[in-house]
């Protein structure tokens, strides 16, 4: 009887896991957000925003945040993929439009919290990129 109790109790904490998981996914699907590997579903040209947040015991935390303006899914996965690794890129999440991400919310200066506010300042090409690695070990 004590296996069947545990195996009740495993199979209990597993839907919650699951329904924390779907409810994080439908806000970000719900924001826009998509994988750097649906970078093909926007409509180009377009502004966009890539981030990463990284945390693994032991190793510390990394965060970084690409916003920019490109003509193509194949030069927005390249100017990614240069900006954070081919790693961190992998799991990164992209909205088809500058974004104010809360994870990168404080990599953002002023400036260009102002642009995200009115995009009709840029004028041609646009370029911005930060990270943070804070080591914990």
């Amino acid at each position: 009887m004590t296996n069947t109790s545990d195996k009740a109790e495993i199979e209990e904490a597993h839907p919650l896991c699951d329904i924390i998981d779907a409810t994080a996914r439908r806000r970000r699907e719900d924001a826009g957000c998509v994988s750097l590997a649906e970078a093909e579903g926007f409509d180009y040209p377009t502004f966009f925003t890539c981030t990463f947040n990284y945390f693994a015991t032991g190793e510390g935390q990394s965060i970084g945040v690409v916003m920019g303006y490109t003509h193509s899914a194949e030069q927005l996965r390249s100017v990614v993929t240069e900006e954070f690794g081919s790693y961190y890129a992998s799991g990164a999440e992209l909205w088809p439009r500058l974004h104010l991400a809360s994870d990168v919310r404080s990599l953002i200066p002023d400036a260009i919290r102002a642009v995200i506010a009115d995009p009709t300042q840029v004028i041609g090409n646009f370029h911005y990129s930060s990270r943070f690695h804070l080591n914990q070990s």
